[in-house]
């Protein structure tokens, strides 16, 4: 009990100070939590603060200590920032996405001893490239971890599969601090829906262990992908053992949250979450809040065009800034995330209210006033679209893949439009009709043998 006390205010003490966390104490403090847990069933008492947000006095105290060590590191660290002559993190020019693109060395660290090399899926552009520390990726998982366990709910006895890019630092980080928690740990990947569902289904026969998969990690459109595969394959609720499915990386519609919690019969959570930022990341509570809490990097939400604060339910660009104390390799400020959201225009009261929050990821601007969301619920609340939903807008006119010549459908779709500012609707049979490409990360599907076409070869 002693030392569980001393590692807790080791911890508290990185949290409160900015500086560096012992890994050793972060490991300890999973391994304690693990123990106790497997032990009472709970966590035990008070174990919530070391997650919980901090009073907001407090916190604006630890914010301007944070960003001060931040700064101080990135001025003298990393040789895009090192000419800045800011000493205030509102006078820095925001950084874009297109330089940590362009030129992902300029943001490393000096005094950096890079480790892992991630990559963003690419889908607005070429994959961005971050490179992250032996020490950043421990912490990381160690925390990760901690959440899945105090906040999460995730047990011994659960299975985690993770079906998303394995490019990505959430992949990384996953299937490290999963195993700590005791539950096991699958990397099914993106491969063919049915072959994911086939998995989701099968047995596993394994000690201690839940009989099927209870928890899957994936993007919307591969949700999405799922969803359309359950549907026409005649797949029950019946036939999985999911309890819960986080969805992230993508805008998650409402109309697409239910059909499938209704096709896979779990609960499905929405985040927000990019490697660039990590581990900066947010979930979406009941009442439709994007909550972001600000002890990992400070969250801004900035006008499109001004790049100045937006004001009350007004739309504005996510830019974030992640703290050097869980950062020493690719060093941001103010980096521009390229999603949109809309401020609140009053305080949340929701179950998640202490944690500051905004509107749900509204996606990018596809055209002049039109987000990716504004598209996506109009497109997902009809079930006759195929998913995953494409779509493009081109001089004002949305063009949708349906699969068929179909005036009914239209009709639908155009009187629902009424609030969309487009000039009309064009229905087009497949993903090569659209007037430019629309990637959705489902699109990286993987190989496998499950489902693949026979090769024919010929006999001489």
């Amino acid at each position: 009990m002693f030392g569980t006390a001393v590692r807790q205010l080791g911890y508290a003490w990185s949290m409160m100070s900015g500086r560096r966390f012992r890994i050793r104490d972060v490991r300890a403090l999973v391994e304690d939590t693990r123990a106790t847990m497997e032990a009472f069933g709970s966590p035990g008492e008070g174990s919530e603060d070391m997650l919980a947000a901090a009073d907001p006095e407090i916190q604006e105290d630890l914010t301007k200590r944070r960003l001060r060590r931040t700064m101080k590191h990135a001025k003298a660290e990393v040789p895009y920032y090192r000419h800045l002559e800011a000493d205030n993190l509102a006078d820095v020019p925001p950084t874009p996405k297109q330089a940590l693109r362009g030129m992902p060395a300029a943001f490393v660290s000096e005094l950096a001893h890079p480790a892992v090399l991630a990559h963003t899926t690419g889908t607005t552009g070429s994959p961005t490239l971050v490179w992250f520390s032996a020490y950043e990726v421990e912490l990381m998982s160690y925390m990760a971890a901690l959440a899945a366990m105090l906040n999460g709910g995730l047990r011994s006895e659960h299975v985690w599969a993770n079906a998303i890019s394995s490019r990505s630092i959430a992949q990384i980080v996953a299937e490290r601090a999963v195993p700590m928690t005791g539950a096991g740990f699958v990397h099914l990947g993106m491969i063919d829906p049915r072959a994911t569902l086939d998995r989701l289904a099968t047995p596993l026969h394994v000690p201690g262990k839940q009989p099927l998969i209870t928890h899957l990690n994936l993007t919307a459109s591969y949700l999405a992908a799922l969803v359309q595969e359950a549907e026409r394959g005649g797949w029950s609720p019946r036939d999985f053992g999911l309890v819960e499915i986080t969805s992230g990386g993508e805008v998650l519609t409402d109309a697409l949250r239910l059909r499938a919690e209704e096709a896979l019969g779990a609960k499905v959570f929405d985040g927000y979450s990019m490697t660039e930022v990590a581990p900066v990341a947010g979930r979406v509570c009941d009442d439709g809040h994007l909550h972001l809490p600000t002890d990992q990097g400070l969250i801004e939400v900035l006008d499109p065009v001004t790049m100045e604060p937006a004001g009350p339910d007004a739309p504005g660009m996510l830019v974030i800034t992640p703290y050097s104390t869980f950062r020493d390799t690719t060093l941001l400020l103010r980096y521009v995330t390229g999603d949109l959201v809309r401020t609140l225009p009053e305080p949340p009261t929701c179950a998640m209210a202490a944690i500051p929050a905004t509107s749900r990821v509204l996606g990018r601007a596809v055209d002049a006033e039109v987000s990716t969301r504004d598209v996506l619920d109009l497109l997902q609340a009809e079930p006759a679209l195929p998913l995953p939903t494409r779509f493009a807008i081109e001089d004002g006119v949305l063009h949708v893949v349906s699969g068929k010549d179909d005036p009914a459908l239209l009709g639908r779709l155009e009187e629902r439009a009424g609030a969309l500012k487009i000039k009309g609707i064009r229905l087009i049979e497949t993903p090569d009709d659209l007037p430019h490409p629309c990637h959705v990360r489902a699109d990286l599907i993987e190989q496998s043998f499950e489902h693949a076409a026979p090769l024919s070869i010929g006999v001489r």
